[in-house]
């Protein structure tokens, strides 16, 4: 059970990645590439390269810190991602890494901020990590996402 003084300030132990919405991967990747001289192998993309997805990502790391390149291809995903203020270009959102994601999820319903945007059912699982957004409408404005991985269970 969550401790009710805690505030999800005291849930984050760090960044965990900062993602970007691009509206085309390829291009997005490649001037990656080319700014932070990033080679091929530096570069994780989920799904893997002609898989068929509605949204298409791409990681690399720099100095310590993970970005994510987010293409939406779905009708439902470009209307959801690109509509958005920094659709298109600029940071979409913010990640940290949380511990007791649960813990912080039900800290922050107490304050009245939901999950939401892409995953407004709650947290789900993608492997072996949890994730949650949570809903912007909720706090402020700010797209915000929580992650737990395996290890920090």
């Amino acid at each position: 059970m969550a401790d009710p003084r805690e505030v999800l300030k005291d849930y984050i132990q760090a960044a965990a990645h900062v993602g970007f919405v691009v509206p085309d991967l390829e291009v997005a990747v490649a001037n990656a590439c080319r700014v932070y001289g990033l080679r091929d192998e530096d570069i994780t993309y989920v799904p893997a390269a002609g898989e068929p997805a509605a949204t298409r990502f791409a990681f690399f790391s720099v100095g310590g810190l993970e970005f994510e390149l987010i293409e939406p291809c779905s009708a439902e995903f470009k209307d959801l991602l690109l509509e958005m203020p920094s659709g298109g270009a600029g940071i979409n959102h913010v990640a940290w890494r949380v511990r007791d994601i649960e813990g912080a999820v039900a800290r922050l319903a107490g304050q009245g901020i939901y999950p939401g945007h892409v995953t407004p059912g709650g947290i789900v699982a993608i492997g072996a990590k949890k994730m949650v957004y949570l809903d912007p409408a909720t706090t402020g404005g700010l797209v915000i996402e929580l992650i737990q991985y395996p290890q920090d269970d």
